[in-house]
């Protein structure tokens, strides 16, 4: 992923897939290719999502899909600019209904713009709540606006408008919004220079915490250097989790214990030396020589990664022995390898688990809610997990370059299809919380966890 970083705070997570051994492209420059070369490039698009997205026509629809190509073909009638470029390809990308596929890299106008500081964008961090949002971190050169104020509209546009404008062009697995939610509440501020409009002023349309009156207040555009200075001026760093923290972090209380699994990066999993087995025995070693009896496993934020990381884990967290066919994993080539549940490790863990979860709960992360909940009789709390329950696209990247604008995509060419040991509740959705609950305004104001509050609550009815 590319991170657009500002110091004190986050600008936004671009959901970009880098690579350094992907050869440099060429950039092309967008303005000059006629109608006709777009056209191409969209065409050569389809024909290489459909070659090596495997799962490519099984969760999405072939007829909208290729409605959608046609619509956007027609749309373009002149040259147009990087940006709306950029802006019909994440259109024509969000019908494939796979969260994984990626547009683009840093040496991209679009990107590029922002990491050089030429685009000028609108100064606020914000957290959504469905169709409402809450300032978070305000980056602009006016005090007015202080975080847990609700933003009521932007330049005229509801904040519900603005959100259903931007999940038009936000890719996701199937239907899930809660993962669209996550980016959106991250990258506002890029979303809205990309997808709605780049004025110069913002008329923002807000409403004072405990109070009913509406006031309006003007902010100015500002690039990614001015943000970064007034973030450090009003003080708004963010704590990152740092070395072994930014993968897990264990906390027992009597008969309960709390792993927060943060993140199975490769990058950052080599850089703390582990071995996804040997870090888990030491674990639930722990757990049982601690005499635990509640395990809260907190998935909410994990991106996912490396898969050994979901495999291992069920050999110490499946009670009941499991035999047979967990997964496979098709290559868009149709290349199979199958995966079988692990064998059960003597230190597996003989309590009750619960797992909260979230739109970020995605990728490997989701597997983790998912298998324990379909096999090892966990209780789900939270959201929504941001990645498909039948399964999905991911693994390696084939990274197809369009050739006259020479956009970069990075297509997920293996489909990771579950076994479904029961009827699934709704198609193409993620795993459904047993216990839905959304932290409110006031919650995250006050750092309340009604989430992990509901877990407690639940072991305490025990």
């Amino acid at each position: 992923m590319l991170e657009l970083k500002i110091k004190g705070g986050v600008f936004g997570m671009i959901m970009l897939v880098l690579s350094s051994l992907n050869p440099v492209i060429a950039q092309s420059n967008i303005e000059a290719l006629s109608p006709m070369q777009l056209q191409e490039d969209l065409d050569h698009l389809v024909a290489g999502i459909e070659r090596y997205n495997p799962t490519m026509y099984i969760y999405n629809s072939e007829i909208l899909f290729k409605e959608n190509i046609i619509s956007i073909k027609n749309s373009i009638k002149k040259p147009i600019d990087a940006i709306e470029w950029f802006k019909l390809l994440c259109l024509a990308v969000e019908k494939v209904e796979e969260g994984h596929l990626t547009i683009g890299t840093e040496k991209d106008a679009f990107y590029r713009g922002f990491l050089k500081g030429n685009f000028k964008s609108l100064p606020l961090g914000v957290q959504f709540l469905e169709d409402r949002a809450y300032v978070w971190n305000n980056l602009s050169r006016e005090d007015f606006l202080e975080r847990g104020d609700e933003i009521l509209s932007i330049n005229g546009r509801s904040m519900g408008e603005i959100r259903k404008l931007i999940f038009q062009y936000t890719n996701s697995d199937g239907y899930i919004k809660t993962f669209k939610q996550k980016r959106l509440s991250k990258e506002l501020s890029a979303r809205y220079f990309w997808f709605i409009e780049q004025p110069s002023q913002f008329v923002i349309k807000y409403r004072k915490r405990y109070s009913e009156s509406t006031k309006v207040v003007q902010l100015e555009a500002l690039t990614r250097t001015e943000m970064s200075e007034w973030s450090i001026k009003r003080a708004l760093k963010k704590e990152v989790a740092k070395g072994i923290n930014a993968v897990y972090n264990l906390v027992v209380e009597k008969e309960t214990a709390t792993l927060t699994l943060r993140s199975f990066n490769e990058k950052i999993i080599k850089q703390n030396e582990l071995k996804s087995y040997e870090f888990y025995e030491r674990i639930f070693k722990r757990l049982r020589k601690n005499g635990v009896k509640h395990l809260i496993l907190d998935l909410r934020g994990n991106r996912g990664g490396m898969k050994e990381f979901v495999d291992d884990l069920l050999a110490f967290t499946l009670k009941k022995k499991c035999k047979g066919v967990l997964r496979e994993l098709i290559a868009w080539d149709g290349t199979t390898v199958i995966s079988d549940f692990p064998k059960r490790n003597k230190w597996f863990f003989k309590g009750d688990i619960y797992i909260l979860t979230d739109g970020e709960t995605y990728s490997t992360a989701a597997l983790i809610a998912q298998y324990l909940s379909d096999y090892g009789n966990a209780t789900i709390i939270g959201e929504e997990t941001g990645s498909r329950y039948e399964g999905f696209a991911a693994g390696n990247f084939h990274y197809l370059t369009l050739p006259n604008s020479k956009i970069q995509i990075g297509i997920p060419n293996k489909w990771v299809k579950n076994t479904l040991p029961k009827p699934f509740r709704e198609p193409n959705r993620g795993l459904l919380p047993d216990y839905p609950v959304v932290p409110s305004i006031e919650d995250l104001l006050e750092k309340r966890d009604p989430v992990r509050m509901k877990a407690l609550e639940l072991i305490q009815t025990k």
